[in-house]
Order: structure tokens, then C-alpha cells, then sequence
């Protein structure tokens, strides 16, 4: 299996003005809440070409994008103490195998689908 050490960005609050000074290269990301507990759990894990495009679209009302991300908007606008990191990645097929390496290792409740890559994979989640 191959191994990568991506570096991760810090834990950034989910804010609009944080996201438009995020690049906008490719990435790979989760989302978190603050749980009544104090501990943030993932609820949503991704890969993307254009990182602050892909977080925008997300904190929108509706996208125009067709997209499995409806079911997340509607979460985030429930309310509540969201963050997110990312890893900036160009090779795809590095973004594709930490995406699923996340979603097995977080089962995050709000991808409604399996990222379904083949690729196996090993990479920091910190």
C-alpha cells in the first residue's frame, strides 16, 4: 500500500471571509462540529479541484452545482460550531485515495456516498 504525508492546515472556522483567503488549488478536506461534548467530530469529507470554490458552494443556500452536497448545506444551516482542514494535493489519484481513507476512518454522517475509489492508500489524518 502506498504512503503519503500530506499537510494538513490548522483547524479553520467555517466562515466565509476565512474561505476566500484559502488557495484555490486542489485539496482534500473535511468538515466538523463542535459536539455539546467539546470535541469536534467529522461529518463530511471531500476532494476537490478548486478548494475555496468547493467550501463557497457549500455554504451557499442552493448551488447551481448538481451535486450530493444538499444534504450538507441543509445541516450547516441548522446552525452550529462548524470547522474545517485541508490538505492541498495536485495528483489526483493521492485526493481520491485520502478521500477514501477518511471516509472509512471518520464514517462521517453527511456523505450520502461512498467515494467508491479503488486506490488504497495510507496517509496522515493530522
Amino acid at each position: 500500500m502506498e504512503s503519503k504525508v500530506l499537510v494538513w492546515s490548522k483547524l479553520l472556522v467555517l466562515d466565509e471571509e476565512i474561505i476566500k483567503k484559502q488557495d484555490d488549488s486542489p485539496a482534500v478536506y473535511r468538515i466538523s462540529k463542535k459536539e455539546t461534548d467539546g470535541k469536534y467530530y467529522v461529518v463530511f469529507v471531500g476532494n476537490t479541484l478548486t478548494l475555496r470554490e468547493e467550501l463557497l458552494d457549500i455554504l451557499k443556500e442552493k448551488s447551481e452545482k448538481k451535486d450530493d452536497k444538499s444534504f450538507l448545506r441543509a445541516y450547516l444551516r441548522e446552525g452550529g460550531d462548524f470547522s474545517f482542514r485541508y490538505a492541498l494535493v495536485a495528483e489526483e489519484n493521492i485526493r481520491k485515495g485520502a478521500e477514501k481513507q477518511m471516509f472509512k476512518h471518520y464514517a462521517p454522517k453527511l456523505n450520502l456516498n461512498d467515494p467508491g475509489n479503488s486506490l488504497e492508500i495510507q496517509v496522515n489524518l493530522n
